[in-house]
C-alpha cells in the first residue's frame, strides 16, 4: 500500500472511531437523563456538538492528513533511510557494472524524496553515459546542481539540443551565473545555444536582457532577426539597454542587408527619441 493511501485509511478509520464515540456519548446522554427536560437539554447540546466536529473536521482534514502523513515518516525514518541508502548503493553498482538505464532509474526515484548534489551528479553522470533520445522523458531543470558541475552543463547541452523546450527558466538562469565555466569547460557557442533558447519568448529575453546583450555580437543572423522581431514587435516593454545596443549593432553589421531594412529605420527613430 502507497503511503498516501495509508494515511487516509488511518484518518478514516480515527474520523469513524471519533464519530461512533461521539454517537455513542449522545446515546448515553439521552438515556440516562433523570427527567423528559434534561433528556431535551442533552439531545439539543449532543446535535451542537456534533455539528461542531463536522464543520472543525471539514476545515482541518487536509491538515490532519498531512500531520497523519509526517507521523508515518517520522515513524519509520529509520528504516527509510536504511532503504534509501541500499537503493542508491544499487544504483551506483548497476551503473559501474554497465547497466547505465537501470541504474538511472533507481536514482530518479530517490531524486524524488532526497534533494541533494551528490545524487544529482550520479543522475547526471549516468545519463551522460546513455545515447539521449527524443522518445526518453529527459529532464534538466530537476538536476540542477548548486554549484558549477561540469557533467550537468554537458548534459544539459545534449538535452537542449534534442528538446530546446526542457530549456527553462532556471536552467537559462544556471548558465548565466556560470556563464565563465561554460566558456571556459565548452567553448562560447555553448553557450549561445543556451542564448538561442532564451530568444524563444519574450518574456526569456525580458529577464536575461543583460545576458543577452553581453554576447549579442556572437549571435547569427537568423537569431538577431528574430531578437529585432519580438523587440520592435513590443515597444511598450522596457527592454533596457538590449534596445539601444541591438540597433546600433545592426545599423553596423547589417545596414545592407534587406531583411532589417525596417529595423534600422525604427531604430535610428528610436534613437532620434532618445536623443530629445
Amino acid at each position: 500500500m502507497g503511503v498516501e493511501s495509508l494515511a487516509r485509511s488511518i484518518l478514516k478509520n480515527r474520523v469513524f472511531s471519533e464519530t461512533m464515540f461521539i454517537l455513542i456519548f449522545v446515546c448515553a446522554g439521552i438515556i440516562f437523563s433523570p427527567t423528559l427536560t434534561m433528556r431535551y437539554y442533552s439531545l439539543i447540546a449532543s446535535l451542537v456538538f456534533a455539528i461542531c466536529y463536522l464543520v472543525l473536521m471539514l476545515i482541518f482534514i487536509k491538515s490532519e492528513y498531512y500531520t497523519q502523513l509526517k507521523q508515518l515518516f517520522f515513524h519509520d525514518l529509520k528504516r527509510i533511510k536504511a532503504g534509501i541508502q541500499s537503493d542508491s548503493n544499487r544504483a551506483k553498482t548497476d551503473v559501474s557494472e554497465g547497466q547505465v538505464a537501470a541504474g538511472y532509474d533507481k536514482l530518479r526515484e530517490i531524486c524524488d524524496l532526497i534533494d541533494n548534489d551528490q545524487l544529482k551528479n550520479c543522475s547526471v553522470k549516468a545519463l551522460n553515459e546513455i545515447a539521449l533520445r527524443k522518445d526518453m522523458e529527459l529532464e534538466i531543470e530537476q538536476l540542477i546542481p548548486s554549484s558549477y558541475d561540469k557533467d550537468f552543463v554537458k548534459y544539459a547541452l545534449e538535452v537542449q539540443k534534442i528538446n530546446r523546450m526542457l530549456v527553462t527558466k532556471k536552467v537559462i538562469s544556471y548558465f548565466s551565473v556560470y556563464r565563465d565555466g561554460v566558456v571556459r569547460d565548452f567553448g562560447i557557442d555553448s553557450l549561445i545555444t543556451v542564448l538561442d533558447s532564451a530568444l524563444r519568448m519574450k518574456l526569456y529575453i525580458h529577464e536575461f536582457s543583460e545576458f543577452i546583450q553581453e554576447y549579442i555580437d556572437y549571435f547569427p543572423k537568423e537569431r538577431i532577426l528574430r531578437l529585432c522581431r519580438i523587440v520592435n514587435a513590443h515597444p511598450e516593454e522596457d527592454w533596457g539597454s538590449l534596445a539601444d545596443t541591438m540597433t546600433r549593432m545592426v545599423a553596423v553589421k547589417f545596414h545592407y542587408d534587406p531583411d532589417f531594412m525596417p529595423y534600422i529605420y525604427s531604430g535610428t527613430s528610436n534613437m532620434k527619441t532618445y536623443e530629445n
